[in-house]
């Protein structure tokens, strides 16, 4: 499934994406829930609502075989892509770990050593933007770069799991743009403000779920700006997987459900190209990978 939060008409909520457009899941719960015994009244209306309730994806895609099999005259509950907005999938997730130098290929590039793990950082919840929002062009730095990563979202509380049970606990997967103004970065020497800026991280379209792309261990990953291609490679890159990741972050803290992990970016980055290449306004910026769909932002 493709979870999504969306608004229409002002009106925030969290749907399905179908191939005739958006499945509002509270609403369908509420037409359903006559008939299958799903209580609509109380149906989470937010993304982390619906992650925190343990079995809220699960009853979502019983809700969407209920749709699937209903006849023609019920399927009345979607709405076409150009009639919603999609927002970040979760709006406001309660943590964002990053994962730096996890990709060999990258390391080379930027002349760094290989660590034994990835260096972790955070970036603040309230910089997240969704899909085609504009991101702001800051004050504070004229050297705005991108990385396209794959960003695990967090479904089940966990503490210390290993890692042959880690994906239990993965809800799903979407894209996520790691923006980093880099004179900030290189001159703090550490990587939070010149992460967190305004904006800073655009996530989306959708949350895929963890049935249909398992350990997302090799998916295609691009970027393009302005329809040229900056980054192409694979998750299969990457030194440590999802399992992997999860196990060692369990470790220090717990991971709560809607918490995003960041897993890091690919070769490609623009601070390392001869010249440096850096986003100016107007650039547009599209973030692909295989499985979950394409993140479109226009540089303010």
């Amino acid at each position: 499934m493709h979870l999504v939060t969306y608004s229409r008409m002002g009106v925030p909520s969290i749907g399905v994406r179908t191939e005739t457009g958006i499945l509002d899941i509270p609403d369908a719960a509420s037409h359903f829930g006559r008939k299958y015994h799903v209580d609509g009244h109380s149906f989470p209306v937010r993304m982390i609502d619906l992650l925190t309730w343990e079995a809220g994806v699960e009853v979502v895609r019983q809700i969407v075989y209920r749709y699937e099999q209903s006849p023609p005259e019920e399927r009345i509950l979607t709405h076409p892509m150009s009639a919603v907005r999609l927002e970040a999938p979760v709006p406001r997730p309660g943590k964002i770990v990053c994962l730096g130098r996890n990709y060999v290929e990258h390391i080379k590039e930027t002349g760094a050593d290989v660590p034994e793990f990835p260096p972790i950082f955070a970036k603040w919840p309230s910089c997240v933007i969704g899909p085609d929002e504009t991101i702001p062009r800051p004050t504070v730095s004229n050297k705005v770069d991108w990385e396209v990563e794959l960003a695990v979202v967090v479904g089940k509380t966990c503490k210390d799991v290993g890692k042959d049970e880690a994906l239990d606990y993965v809800a799903g997967y979407t894209i996520l743009n790691d923006l980093s103004a880099r004179d900030i970065q290189f001159s703090d020497g550490q990587f939070v403000r010149g992460k967190s800026l305004d904006g800073f991280c655009p996530i989306g379209p959708s949350i895929v779920t963890s049935d249909e792309l398992g350990a997302a261990d090799n998916l295609r990953m691009m970027t393009k700006v302005n329809g040229v291609v900056k980054q192409d490679s694979s998750t299969s890159n990457m030194m440590y997987g999802v399992p992997q990741i999860m196990a060692r972050l369990s470790e220090s803290f717990t991971l709560e459900p809607g918490d995003i992990i960041a897993t890091g970016t690919p070769s490609g980055v623009g601070f390392v190209r001869d010249p440096p290449e850096f986003l100016q306004t107007g650039d547009v910026v599209e973030l692909t990978i295989e499985g979950i769909g394409t993140l479109r932002n226009v540089m303010g």
